[in-house]
């Protein structure tokens, strides 16, 4: 799926279901082809779908407290792992069958013997996909989604939106892959490189989403990190090879030494040994390319383009340029200060038109009232014109769902500044409207909580899609 503007914007509870939700159905899509023997992919795209969907559900743990239950959590956690083995099967049956041509004549024999006993083994964990993870994501998925549609999040004015909660997610697991990129201490730490290639799947789940947004495209993100798993991804490969061959080897010794040293049987040690070597040859290769495009460097060619889509998360609503932010500068305050209550009060009220390029309101002050129209630009500039009332009663019908109503008061003694005390839902903001306006007072400083000029969720178009809240 893709994540459009409305829903970044929108509180981070809701966009969060929604994403799930869209995870949950692309598996229960993949699940559905398990059925046909012939799907040769079906495995791979089913274990796919669940591990996105379990990694979404991780990352986005914040906004999703008390959704899910935690038996629930685990039984998909059961169902991811019970694909595992089949899957690592097929990629080594494809290794093992592309390795053919590289063995000398008479290592061929280990070659098949070997493929006849991983595709036995293959056979037996794809039976238990089919016999015992369907069934059982078959019966969890119905479930997830009810609890996932039920009770859908809102939250006050001030709750954090799904473009807030992703960009702080980003930032964590950027971190988190540079950290694991960074810990990677040689081509046999198979510990550490498996740890990077997690981290650098979820990042990557992360990102999907969002895909071709205005402002935060995350495509070129996406092409780097496929890179850095398909190297870590094939290096995992080949390791777990050699883990099977060792295996086989020990088995191998074993099988001989019940036999007995005078009942004759074909050697399989030199073309097992010979298949290990070509594994660790080229497990040797892929650490090397690792190295060179992303341990010796922490990715941070990489990271830079995953740190642009925060950035483009953190500033202008989706669609908008960085020219078209607003200058404005904008405090959230736990309420307003006392001394508000003998200030001059306006009564605002606007809404947003379809398109979003234009906005209309209303100013009541004591007995008189304006009202405008406001129209934005392409590349910024916005233009501001009176219009009459029965202009204004003929656009408001066409904003339904995308207003806001606040009262905004100013000091006399504190030019450049305004305090807007929302009344459709508790949110409280000091604006300072010009950019040579005075630093907060020091009155002021008990009542803040932070500055979100650069949180899109505060701005007014934001708070306007996301409709009145009063919880």
């Amino acid at each position: 799926m893709q994540l459009d503007g409305e829903l970044l914007d929108g509180v981070a509870g809701s966009g969060a279901r929604v994403l799930v939700l869209a995870r949950l159905a692309d598996a229960e899509e993949e699940a559905a082809r398990l059925g046909d023997p012939g799907d040769v992919e079906a495995l791979h795209d089913f274990r796919v779908a669940v591990r996105r969907l379990r990694s979404t559900l991780r990352l986005l743990a914040p906004a999703l407290e008390g959704v899910l239950t935690a038996r629930q959590v685990r039984r998909l956690g059961k169902v991811a792992r019970r694909t595992g083995p089949a899957r690592e099967a097929e990629v080594l049956l494809s290794w093992l069958e592309a390795s053919r041509g590289r063995l000398g004549s008479g290592y061929r024999g280990a070659l098949d013997w070997l493929i006849d006993r991983v595709e036995q083994r293959r056979a037996e964990a794809a039976r238990g996909v089919v016999e015992e993870a369907w069934p059982r994501f078959r019966r969890l998925a119905p479930k997830l989604t009810r609890r996932l549609s039920s009770r859908p999040a809102t939250g006050p004015g001030g709750a954090p939106t799904l473009a807030s909660l992703l960009a702080g997610a980003l930032r964590a697991q950027a971190r988190a892959l540079r950290e694991a990129v960074g810990a990677v201490v040689g081509g046999e730490d198979a510990a550490g490189l498996h740890r990077a290639r997690i981290e650098g799947k979820r990042l990557r789940y992360l990102l999907e989403p969002l895909r071709a947004l205005p402002g935060a495209d995350s495509a070129a993100a996406i092409t780097e990190l496929k890179a850095l798993q398909e190297l870590l991804g094939a290096w995992h490969d080949r390791h777990q090879a050699r883990l099977v061959l060792a295996r086989s080897l020990v088995e191998t010794v074993a099988d001989r030494a019940r036999r007995g040293r005078g009942t004759e049987s074909v050697d399989l040690r030199p073309g097992l040994l010979a298949i290990d070597q070509l594994a660790a040859a080229e497990a040797d290769d892929l650490h090397e390319q690792l190295a060179e495009r992303f341990l010796r460097t922490r990715a941070t060619a990489l990271l830079d383009l995953v740190y642009a889509v925060v950035a483009g998360l953190e500033g202008p609503l989706a669609g908008e340029s960085r020219a078209e932010a607003s200058p404005e500068r904008r405090l959230l305050l736990t309420g307003l200060p006392p001394e508000a209550s003998g200030w001059a009060v306006e009564e605002v009220a606007q809404g947003w038109l379809p398109g979003e390029r234009e906005h209309v309101g209303s100013v009541r002050s004591g007995r008189s009232e304006r009202w405008f129209l406001v129209r934005h630009g392409l590349h910024g500039a916005a233009e501001l014109a009176d219009v009459t009332r029965a202009e204004f009663e003929a656009w408001w019908p066409l904003t339904e769902g995308r207003r806001l109503a606040h009262r905004s008061r100013r000091d006399p003694d504190l030019p450049g500044w305004r305090f807007d005390e929302f009344t459709d839902r508790r949110l409280v903001l000091a604006v300072v409207e010009a950019t040579e306006a005075a630093a907060p007072p020091v009155w002021l400083e008990p009542l803040v909580v932070r500055d979100v000029t650069v949180e899109r969720g505060y701005r007014d178009e934001a708070l306007a899609r996301r409709g009145p809240r009063r919880g």
